[in-house]
């Protein structure tokens, strides 16, 4: 009996024994399904890697893609590469309807391409890299001499940085039919250190696209330099004329016209047609232009930091490229945004805060010189969440002025704006002066001005302005008190009235800025702008896009 219970004892270690190793072995198990869970090639470890080395990727690359866009938006130096192009000189093609410019050949050959008539129509063409027409590593061979049936003689890089420079993409005769039809995508890189010097006797649009039909994009143009003479000329970084609409593009460096018919010139586009849109666009191209025409009435000069002129909707775009303009015996109209606008178009969520300087020796009685922060002359109807910080300054007999606009053509609302920007008037003779902080005259038009401010002084250099009855500091006339104020105020000290003549209900002086609303808080209406936190602009509000 003892020897039985003696065994049964050894029997209960062993199937402990047992059961322990069988748990041991299970746990094992289950730990090694575990660890492949955690660290396998689809384990949770792994995966988290995975997903972090993704993130962090993705942050290099916006941090990457952030970079390139300040450097395209402040006017740095855009980080060029070695360009690795096979096939310089012949678009590649992502598939059949996308083609690809990855080197300066290939820019030639498009813009060739294009002159000799074809026109890309239902084709996206898109910059593959950043480009600079002065630097070695955006050709496969800056010394190729192989160009010259795209009229480019010598070594191709010194051709193209000096003499007549690159040809526009287009025909640059205003009778021309081969333009571009399709979608140019620049794919948020930047064309740098484009070169165009054009002298011809003949009417000429100039630019990238001497005249475009189709959509501009996601296009920097960085140090450009265009200097053109011509007859009539339409010029601007992006396009001499478009046809279609412009978003997210951006011109660095400086843009000089001479001519003596009709002149057109912005920093983004001479002129634009067919109500087309530009938006998130901005020019700190310094603009200068000069109409020699001695024949009077015959060759208005029209520029803007923008657009020079056009039937447009202008919305979020800005500009701080100084413009110089000086008209010769004919009509100006110059705009920090826009020179001239017509047939109803819209400026919504524009700023411009460099200086605005218009001249001329007007001859005729219809001829003026319309100068505004914001606008010239416009037909626009509604013109609204603008801000203006530059000087302006105009010099004319007949001169109308203002921190936003010069003068309105038709019937329009103009609501929530903010001059702050000096207005200077250095005419010697007072024929026909309107100067205002908002806005300098209108010729019998229903206008209405809402929510419209003034912290910025109005001066005559020369002038008695204690007789020019066309002076205030939120309008210079309302003769025909055809103009209605709401909420309008301006600061004691800027003039000595609100408005020069008329009625002027709704006009209120405030003797302190302190007073007055913030400008972000009148113009952020549409929640297009925010603070200017890190101090880039001044500290006046910036585009939420910038």
């Amino acid at each position: 009996m003892k020897k039985l219970e003696e065994c049964l004892k050894y029997d209960k270690r062993g199937i402990t024994l047992i059961a322990l190793v069988i748990t041991i072995i299970v746990l094992l198990i289950l730990a090694g399904v575990s660890i492949a869970m955690l660290t396998g090639q689809n384990g949770i470890l792994t995966q988290a890697q995975i997903a972090k080395n993704e993130t962090e990727n993705a942050a290099k690359q916006e941090e990457m893609d952030l970079a390139r866009l300040e450097a395209i938006i402040m006017g740095k130096d855009v980080p060029i590469v070695q360009v690795d192009d096979k096939k310089p000189g012949q678009l590649e093609q992502e598939d059949a309807n996308t083609f690809v410019i990855n080197s300066i050949e290939d820019l030639i050959f498009f813009s060739h391409d294009v002159t000799s008539g074809n026109n890309y129509s239902g084709k996206t063409v898109k910059l593959g890299t950043n480009l600079d027409f002065s630097s070695n590593k955006s050709y496969v061979d800056s010394n190729s001499t192989d160009y010259e049936k795209y009229g480019y003689s010598g070594p191709l890089k010194q051709a193209l940085t000096s003499g007549s420079g690159f040809q526009p993409i287009g025909e640059l005769s205003t009778t021309g039919t081969k333009y571009f039809y399709g979608t140019f995508d620049g794919n948020n890189n930047a064309i740098c250190s484009m070169y165009i010097n054009i002298d011809s006797d003949e009417s000429v649009r100039a630019g990238l696209f001497s005249a475009c039909y189709g959509e501009v994009r996601n296009l920097g143009l960085v140090n450009t330099s265009i200097t053109v003479q011509g007859l009539g000329t339409a010029v601007g970084g992006i396009a001499g004329k478009s046809y279609n609409n412009i978003y997210n593009c951006y011109v660095t460096g400086i843009i000089n016209l001479t001519g003596s018919s009709w002149m057109p010139v912005g920093g983004i586009c001479g002129v634009m047609q067919e109500k087309a849109n530009i938006e998130n666009c901005y020019n700190l191209a310094n603009i200068n232009a000069t109409n020699i025409q001695e024949e009077v009435g015959v060759a208005n000069l029209n520029c803007g930091g923008i657009v020079g002129q056009g039937e447009i909707n202008i919305n979020k775009c800005y500009n701080k490229g100084n413009i110089v303009l000086e008209g010769g015996n004919n009509g100006v109209s110059g705009g920090g945004i826009c020179g001239m606008q017509y047939n109803d178009g819209t400026i919504e969520n524009c700023y411009n805060n460099a200086k605005i300087e218009a001249s001329s020796n007007i001859k005729r009685d219809e001829d003026r010189v319309y100068i505004g922060g914001i606008i010239g002359t416009s037909s626009t109807n509604n013109l609204q969440y603008c801000y203006n910080s530059g000087e302006i300054v105009g010099n004319a007999e007949r001169l109308y002025m203002g921190g936003i606009t010069g003068n309105l053509a038709q019937d329009a609302i103009i609501n929530n704006v903010f001059n702050i920007g000096k207005i200077t008037i250095e005419s010697e003779k007072n024929l026909e002066i309107y100067a205002g902080g908002i806005n300098g005259g209108n010729p019998n038009r229903n206008i209405q001005i809402i929510n419209a401010y003034n912290t910025g002084n109005i001066n005559a250099k020369y002038l008695n302005v204690s007789s020019i009855q066309g002076i205030g500091s939120i309008v210079g006339s309302n003769y025909s008190n055809l103009i209605k104020f709401n909420n309008c105020y301006y600061l004691a000290g800027t003039y000595n009235v609100g408005v020069g003549n008329g009625d002027s209900t709704g006009v209120m002086q405030l003797d302190s800025i302190d007073k007055f609303p913030s400008v972000l808080s009148v113009v952020n209406g549409q929640g297009a702008f925010e603070e200017d936190t890190n101090n880039v602009n001044n500290s006046f509000p910036i585009l939420n896009w910038q």
